[in-house]
């Protein structure tokens, strides 16, 4: 940061930092959460957490991985709080009385429609996105859609940056399957060029 940024009150550096990167934090919620509304919940923990704790904010770093990182913490808390509320016992019985768990929880042979048009194709990505496990989700997202480099990513994540080329990798291939059952129906034999 200049020297100008510097003498500014806390509150005006905040708004201006988060002024710079609010559409790319925004697209990497909504990676992460897979639609608007939670996306847009995301963003405004994460901001709320970061003005929070800005005091704690090392000004001699980049401020997009800062705030991207309390973003992936804030998704992961909350997944952990969904799961931990919404935890069913297989072995119990189902919510229908008259349904067995079988037929209310789909199987892999269950299909998506066939056809996807050329409109759907993001949708269909981000649906593939979606299956993924989120240290793969989170690392495709900042590395291919978000751009970033991976020591960025590293910093963003926390961990080494071998860690985060092997995420990526790995993201890519479960991707690709995850990106084709749905494309294909989970059908192994079709053609590819």
């Amino acid at each position: 940061m200049d020297k100008k940024t510097n003498n500014m009150p806390p509150s005006v550096r905040f708004t201006d930092l988060i002024e710079r990167c609010s559409d790319k934090v925004y697209n990497f919620a909504y990676r992460l959460a897979g639609n608007e509304q939670d996306a847009r919940d995301l963003v405004q923990e994460a901001f709320s957490k970061a003005l929070e704790h800005f005091d704690k904010y090392d000004k001699t770093r980049p401020f997009e991985p800062w705030i991207n990182r309390i973003l992936k913490n804030v998704y992961l808390d909350g997944i952990r709080r969904y799961a931990h509320k919404h935890t069913i016992s297989l072995d119990g019985p189902s919510p229908i009385e008259s349904v067995a768990w079988e037929n209310l929880i789909p199987g892999a042979d269950q299909t998506p429609a066939e056809d996807f048009d050329e409109a759907d194709t993001n949708e269909m990505v981000q649906k593939a996105l979606n299956m993924l496990p989120v240290e793969y989700r989170t690392a495709i997202s900042l590395c291919d859609v978000e751009k970033f480099s991976y020591e960025r990513i590293a910093q963003i994540v926390g961990c080494p940056i071998g860690t985060v080329r092997s995420r990526i990798h790995q993201g890519r291939l479960l991707m690709r399957k995850a990106f084709e059952q749905l494309q294909y129906g989970g059908k192994k034999d079709h053609v590819r060029n």
